[in-house]
């Protein structure tokens, strides 16, 4: 019997998708007209133009500029709306002054977005986010689902029918299930990896063969077991829905293995939840979410709980 709820059964009806104009923004925008065609949702192209600081330059910029740099703005965005419309999305545009952000997430709040779509490195190469930490930033305090989107993963998207879920039993991490079943409706054929990842302190380990070090093992044992029980009982949760549910306990640095694992199993998203703490009481989800959005091979569903 499927638990599926109504909130995952519930189409998506409007899409944010920010863009700096670069070659990875385009491919962010290339997955939310995807995700937005599917759910017949309206796609939200967003710019926030942010002002030229007169301490960073030692400048003030005349206003003539920042008009100018208005207007290519406006054009640009009329123009890519208008061919996203002409292939059947129906698409806005809105550029805002101010902190980048900060201005993509005040208009997911506006329009009442369901889904924040983000390219991972814009502008300038560096081996960051987009627009220096923007999408970080985006990542850890939307109150929406984030889809954050590398360079290589692709111009448009393909249809997501394996899924990695990281788990550490919360609730961040129970919505990022959900929220991946609801964007990319997950069915029949789709196989689901659910992954537990627990990282036990170095001091466990220090005493090589010795008997404190048979006592760390038994302790590590006994975690794991436990762990494969609760992560059985997620796995029922998530019912019959045609998928193929499989369950995975690993010892590691969580980044790392998710990352691996991910690459490793060939999925083609990673869906997981921001923040969290492992039954061992360690921080699990907060900076491991970061560091997998930074380096996973695919696509990156993060979803954080409004608590």
């Amino acid at each position: 019997m499927s638990h599926e709820t109504s909130s995952e059964r519930a189409p998506i009806r409007h899409v944010v998708a920010a863009t700096d104009f670069s070659e990875p923004a385009a491919v962010g925008v290339a997955w939310a007209r995807d995700v937005a065609r599917v759910h017949g949702a309206t796609l939200h192209l967003v710019h926030a133009l942010y002002p030229i600081e007169p301490g960073l330059v030692g400048l003030v910029p005349p206003f003539d500029l920042t008009e100018e740099a208005m207007r290519s703005v406006r054009e640009r965005l009329e123009q890519l709306a208008g061919e996203l419309s002409a292939e059947g999305v129906p698409t806005l545009y809105r550029v805002d002054f101010g902190q980048p952000s900060q201005v993509i997430q005040r208009v997911a709040g506006e329009e009442r977005a369901e889904l924040v779509v983000l390219a991972t490195r814009g502008l300038g190469g560096f081996q960051h986010l987009l627009l220096g930490s923007t999408a970080e930033r985006v990542v850890q305090k939307a109150e929406q689902p984030v889809l954050s989107v590398h360079a290589t993963d692709g111009a448009a998207a393909k249809p997501v029918r394996h899924v990695l879920l990281p788990t550490d039993f919360s609730e961040d991490a129970r919505l990022a299930r959900e929220a991946a079943l609801r964007v990319f409706r997950l069915g029949e054929g789709s196989r689901i990896h659910l992954l537990h990842v627990f990282h036990l302190p170095p001091e466990y380990m220090v005493y090589g063969d010795q008997e404190l070090s048979a006592v760390s093992r038994s302790f590590r044992d006994r975690a794991t077991a436990d762990l494969v029980r609760e992560l059985d009982e997620v796995a029922l949760g998530l019912g019959d829905g045609g998928w193929t549910v499989e369950t995975e306990v690993a010892e590691g640095y969580p980044p790392e293995v998710i990352v691996s694992r991910a690459a490793e199993l060939g999925v083609d998203l990673v869906a997981m939840g921001t923040h969290g703490r492992s039954p061992l009481g360690r921080v699990f989800l907060g900076s491991v979410a970061r560091r997998v959005v930074q380096h996973a091979p695919c696509p990156v569903l993060t979803v954080r709980s409004a608590a």
